[in-house]
């Protein structure tokens, strides 16, 4: 027997068995002794657990499993000791929580199995076969799909985490961790134009920017306790834009510096890399050189590269060479973003897409890329407009929409996709504003444009004028078909390309993409359940333990002893997203728990409000 002093000198339990391995350190590196018999356990630190079955190696010896628990004993106090218990009477009472008879999806693309999970504080301690007991509470998980808590690592939640603690779109998705700052705009840093446009911005929410570098973001970040763990990265739109403005030009070798600084003092801190958007002011003007002097100072970090690419359509070809260019030449992990062919001109070209990127991959360079399961994009109306018009900032940009011969040189510049049949039925406006526009949310362009007596395009510069370009759109612009093979290619993971929402509250408003709600259950809904493109245990894998090799996020991810109990709980029968286009502000459904840090954050399907969140940073830093 095995006894614990602090515990009255009750049996902790049985020693079963024990044998002396011709090489003990290759399970376990401080297991200097093995020892049999009653032990009385003098200090109690941790105690190391190794539990052998007989039969299966030379003398009869298999490694069974590990709970690792360092102790030092009465025999010997500066020693330690391995015993091998009777596992499930000593998990039972050293629990916080177990869950029982769930389907146990691993995120490793293993085989499904039946299993129980105990965790204890914010650890998986075991994986097995547990007995519960009354002190321990339990979750009855049978007939359920039992995951690694789902990982978004294309997530725009960086301003709206500190709007909405609670994170209520995301985590019944069953999203327990999300990486912020992509597509080249993150929280940070934020100077000049910048700063005031986002304090316009977000004013409305009630969320007061009192920070304009890393290490402020982080000090709020960190006061604001969260539902879920957020990782972030930081824009190389910020950065140029803090530095330059929206100055179209390269920088001189003084603002070079500075932008280099800036990086670092991100990296540092603990951002996972550097997000570019190159269709977006300012990044759009930013050469390839520019890219490859920054990312090599990502690359000495080894964070990551993550790019909402140059171009998506007519140019993808030009825009994603450039982005392996940049691979290579400063030897940084590459992560494309929300990888798709835009518009119908380009679907053919899937083809030599999924050559190119498995050409790169094979010849060394780190490429990987995330997609949503949705053919409809989400992003600012104002992306349609001629990059020169962006020039200055918004004021400069509200003057060149009004002034005559301006606005005449954007129409000539614009007829091409003015004159491309069904092009502004395509688009649907999804947010504004001014109240007074909102009868506009959820028609498209050409409805509204019918409505008004006007031409498109006059009705999109009038709109983007009278609003200083906060307005928001839905694209329809892609291929299910090519959704399904890129969903199928193994170094795509799943990335909702959002921020979160609430249905109510001031995070409930206007008619957002429907992937800021059921990115994750669509997944499992749609192409596991109903269309069988990819297997579940594939589509866990792209949800959870591939983002998080992908960013090295330090145990987690995968449902293994001694990493971070971060579990979703689903009915894979039942898990359904309910948001539409036309009826976005839905939950889904289906998420039976979610578990953040080893806390119940969502159970029996509603969110419990516990904030047991965490703010990762790169292991770097």
């Amino acid at each position: 027997m095995v006894t614990d002093p602090s515990n009255n000198q009750q049996p902790v339990g049985r020693c079963i068995y024990a044998h002396t391995d011709t090489n003990p350190k290759k399970f376990f590196p401080h297991t200097i002794k093995v020892t049999t018999g009653l032990i009385q356990i003098k200090q109690l630190y941790h105690l190391t657990v190794l539990l052998y079955n007989k039969g299966s190696r030379p003398g009869g010896i298999r490694l069974a499993a590990c709970v690792r628990l360092d102790v030092k004993t009465s025999e010997s106090p500066s020693h330690y000791t391995c015993i091998l218990f009777f596992r499930r009477l000593f998990l039972s009472q050293h629990l916080d929580l177990i869950i029982k008879n769930g389907t146990v999806v691993d995120g490793k693309k293993s085989a499904s199995k039946i299993a129980d999970i105990g965790i204890q504080g914010n650890k998986i301690a075991a994986i097995g076969k547990i007995d519960p007991v009354a002190s321990c509470k339990s979750i009855d998980a049978s007939g359920y799909i039992v995951s690694p808590g789902f990982i978004d690592i294309h997530s725009h939640s960086d301003f709206f985490s500190l709007v909405s603690p609670e994170s209520e779109s995301k985590i019944y998705d069953g999203v327990t961790t999300e990486i912020c700052g992509n597509c080249g705009i993150s929280a940070f840093p934020l100077r000049g134009q910048l700063l005031e446009r986002r304090k316009k911005g977000f004013a409305k929410f009630g969320l007061d920017i009192d920070w304009q570098n890393t290490g402020e973001f982080f000090d709020r970040v960190n006061s604001v306790p969260s539902s879920m763990n957020r990782g972030f990265l930081v824009g190389h739109g910020n950065i140029r834009s803090s530095v330059l403005g929206y100055e179209n030009r390269e920088p001189d070798k003084g603002e070079l510096t500075q932008m280099e600084t800036e990086l670092r003092d991100a990296m540092e801190l603990g951002v996972f890399g550097m997000s570019s958007g190159l269709v977006y002011p300012s990044g759009c003007y930013a050469k390839t050189a520019e890219l490859i002097e920054l990312s090599k100072i990502v690359s000495k970090y080894n964070g990551i590269y993550s790019t909402h690419i140059r171009n998506e359509g007519d140019e993808i070809e030009k825009a994603l060479n450039e982005t392996l260019d940049i691979a290579l030449s400063s030897n940084v992990r590459t992560q494309i973003s929300h990888i798709k062919t835009w518009g119908e001109q380009n679907w053919k070209k899937i083809d030599w897409i999924e050559q190119l990127l498995h050409e790169s991959r094979d010849k060394g360079s780190e490429i990987s890329c995330d997609r949503y399961p949705y053919i409809a994009s989400a992003t600012d109306l104002d992306i349609i407009l001629p990059n020169w018009v962006y020039e200055g900032g918004i004021i400069e940009v509200k003057k060149k929409l009004k002034l005559p011969h301006t606005r005449n040189r954007i129409i000539e510049e614009m007829r091409e996709i003015n004159e491309r049949p069904g092009f502004w039925e395509s688009i649907t406006i999804s947010s504004v504003f001014n109240d007074n526009k909102r009868q506009y949310e959820g028609a498209t362009i050409a409805e509204i444009a019918k409505s008004l007596k006007l031409s498109p395009l006059t009705f999109v510069l009038d709109l983007l004028c009278e609003e200083e370009c906060k307005v928001s759109a839905l694209f329809f612009s892609m291929s299910e078909e090519n959704l399904n093979r890129i969903l199928n290619w193994d170094f795509v993971m799943v990335g909702s390309d959002s921020s979160l929402r609430s249905t109510k509250g001031v995070l409930h408003y206007g008619k957002p993409h429907p992937r800021c709600y059921g990115t994750f259950s669509k997944v499992i809904r749609k192409y596991v359940n109903d269309k069988k493109i990819i297997s579940l245990e594939e589509a866990i894998h792209k949800m959870t333990a591939l983002p998080a090799q992908k960013l090295r996020l330090q145990k987690r991810g995968v449902l293994e002893e001694g990493y971070f109990a971060d579990i979703t709980i689903f009915d894979q029968k039942s898990i359904s997203d309910q948001a539409t286009y036309s009826n976005p502000h839905n939950y889904s459904t289906g998420i039976k728990h979610v578990i953040v840090n080893g806390k119940l954050t969502l159970t029996n399907g509603k969110h419990t409000g516990l904030l047991n969140g965490t703010i990762l940073r790169n292991s770097i830093a």
